[in-house]
């Protein structure tokens, strides 16, 4: 079976005039793209990069990402995927940790790259190849195409965990996780299935959602992957109008805004969109309404997955997602998935509607984080990868999610869900971001607490926060203290999720 890493030969033979990637700047044939890559993964391999050596690549979504990422792997080299958002000690800490010897680096963030390095904490003998004439002269190296040497069970890349509560973990995936992604989502919902597929990648790069559900399979199957570096409203709009944009992920807070602005009553979105995919966050009932009500012939999906799973795990299909009853469910297992709900003490599957901890097993789940053999072993056992996602799953086998364990509070003898307390207040029409800690108490063992940042143009209290969610939830469950935030001061990381560690700390609690 073929690798994502011999696509990059293949692509050049069978579309080679088709347009294969769109940024910004400009745009690349398939038959462009690839033999970009392919100088790339010779200059690499001229400058000593072998076969499973790790490549770092610092960029945002662009050209020069999917040319450097496609590179690497042709060259059998490890991508490591860098997020541009973190700060020099992040930054550090994730060269350090998954020892790159080799950094490709997108101009942006060179900067970045320097100040990480001018720490001193990193190998003196690390190498990088900036965007310019240093990335010009790598990508124009001359001499025979290059055999990868890879099959499916080698590593292909290192990507990072969200790093919500500490310092991201480098997750390695095999080649067959890109495989096998591609074939869950032209199975289960025919994503790249049609000839003229154009794919809109708002999520950046370096996560695996965008990477190896939207990138990976458009790019096999010869479609286009059109990249915007940063989310916005009306570029979002004159994108799909311009590129025919026919499939896009978005998390729901991207979602909630193109509703806001008007973006799905315009005409691009109206006669090119076929597709609409989300995840990362509970796409709520009044959000689908008004989607299918603005572009009713647009087909949703729901998808709940995680980075170390590689990363897919369930779907909720489109003919599933208007279903009341299955509002707040994040689907079934894909195909080429097998998922549980598991007890967390003892790993054996609890009975339909409890709760328990999300397992999964499949050939795209991680081989391991990488160099921390303790994490792995206890994300990775008897076979299974424990997710740490608490969910129940019903008698028809759809799940439905709870919460992260880490992210449960107990309080007054009873455990409350933070991510149900957070998608109340995201569907109140003057909150724009949210999070929702426990904080230690002598009463209590533990209070509910809420940081919230309005939206702009709107006002609420905590008076009014209180009373709105007394209509949903027990009162117990209720914040006994908020803190209003300025929305710029919120910490949200790439995945549009609040950064709680982060938050505590701004907050002092």
């Amino acid at each position: 079976m073929w690798t994502l890493a011999d696509y990059v030969r293949l692509n050049a033979l069978r579309y080679p005039g088709r347009t294969a990637v769109v940024d910004d700047a400009g745009r690349l044939t398939h038959r462009e793209l690839s033999a970009r890559a392919q100088g790339i993964a010779k200059g690499l391999r001229a400058a000593g990069v072998r076969t499973g050596d790790h490549v770092g690549i610092l960029a945002g979504n662009s050209i020069f990402c999917a040319e450097a990422f496609l590179g690497v792997i042709a060259a059998g080299a490890v991508a490591v995927m860098y997020n541009w958002r973190w700060a020099t000690a992040e930054l550090v800490h994730g060269v350090a940790s998954t020892e790159a010897g080799v950094v490709l680096v997108e101009a942006a963030f060179a900067d970045d790259l320097d100040a990480a390095v001018a720490t001193g904490d990193l190998d003196v003998s690390l190498r990088i190849f900036r965007q310019g004439p240093e990335f010009e002269a790598l990508a124009s190296t001359p001499g025979r195409v290059v055999d990868p040497e890879v099959g499916l069970d080698d590593p292909m890349c290192v990507l990072f965990t969200g790093g919500t509560t500490g310092f991201s973990k480098g997750v390695v995936l095999a080649h067959r996780s890109g495989v096998v992604n591609s074939i869950n989502e032209r199975l289960d919902v025919g994503i790249a299935n049609e000839e003229e597929n154009v794919g809109l990648s708002l999520t950046p790069l370096f996560h695996s959602a965008a990477l190896l559900c939207v990138f990976a399979p458009h790019y096999m199957s010869g479609g286009t992957n059109v990249l915007l570096y940063r989310f916005d409203e009306q570029r979002v709009g004159e994108l799909v109008e311009r590129e025919r944009i026919t499939t896009s992920f978005m998390i729901p807070n991207m979602i909630r805004r193109l509703l806001q602005a008007g973006i799905f009553e315009t005409e691009g979105f109206q006669k090119h969109l076929r597709q609409l995919h989300s995840g990362g966050g509970l796409l709520r009932m009044p959000d689908k309404q008004a989607v299918r009500a603005l572009t009713p012939n647009v087909r949703m999906f729901f998808r709940y997955g995680l980075t170390e799973a590689g990363p897919m795990v369930t779907r909720l299909l489109n003919r599933d997602i208007m279903r009341p009853e299955l509002d707040g469910s994040i689907g079934q297992e894909y195909s080429m998935v097998e998922a549980r709900v598991a007890d967390p003490a003892s790993g054996e599957t609890v009975a339909p509607d409890e709760l328990g901890e999300i397992a999964v097993r499949g050939s795209a789940v991680m081989l391991g984080y990488y160099k921390i053999p303790d994490a792995t072993a206890m994300a990775l056992r008897d076979g299974w990868l424990y997710t740490g996602d608490l969910a129940s799953r019903d008698e028809q086998g759809y799940f439905y999610f709870r919460d992260r364990a880490k992210d449960m509070i107990k309080t007054g003898g009873e455990n409350v869900y933070a991510s149900e307390i957070e998608q109340l207040l995201y569907a109140h029409p003057a909150v724009m971001e949210c999070g929702i800690l426990g904080v230690p108490s002598s009463e209590w063992d533990e209070e509910v607490r809420a940081v919230i940042a309005l939206r702009p143009d709107r006002t609420a209290t905590d008076t009014e926060l209180r009373d709105y969610l007394r209509t949903f939830i027990a009162g117990y469950k209720i914040p006994k203290v908020f803190v209003f935030m300025d929305p710029a001061a919120m910490p949200v990381n790439a995945s549009g999720k609040v950064v709680k560690n982060t938050l505590r700390q701004l907050v002092g609690w």
